[in-house]
């Protein structure tokens, strides 16, 4: 992803949007996406939370914050029923902006990535 994530306000442009509306898992692996997310995100760590639920998947906590960028992330995160239905769940909303989802992790010969 080479165009610019945030205008000079710090919201999420379009075709930062249009990226996650568009994703399917070939541009980059779903944990490097999720840290993308997460390194976007308005109020930083204090409005996202990552935790490993067990080997293989983790919880994602998403929380707006009442801010209309990360709402705007939030929409297009939902919007793509492939990303939603193939590698995060989305498990739970509840009221004050607040999303969960759990992220099945890639394996490899390796090990979890």
């Amino acid at each position: 992803m080479n165009e610019r994530l945030l205008d000079n306000s710090g919201y999420p442009t379009e075709e930062y949007l249009q990226f996650i509306r568009d994703y399917k898992g070939d541009a980059m692996p779903i944990m490097d996406f999720v840290k993308l997310i997460c390194e976007t995100w308005y109020y930083g760590s204090m409005g996202y939370r990552l935790t490993r639920k067990h080997k293989g998947t983790r919880r994602l906590e998403l929380h707006t914050l009442g801010w209309s960028g990360n709402e705007d992330i939030i929409r297009a995160i939902i919007g793509n029923i492939y990303l939603t239905n193939c590698f995060m769940s989305y498990n739970m909303w509840r009221v004050g902006g607040h999303y969960y989802f759990e992220i099945r992790e890639e394996v490899t010969e390796n090990g979890v990535l």
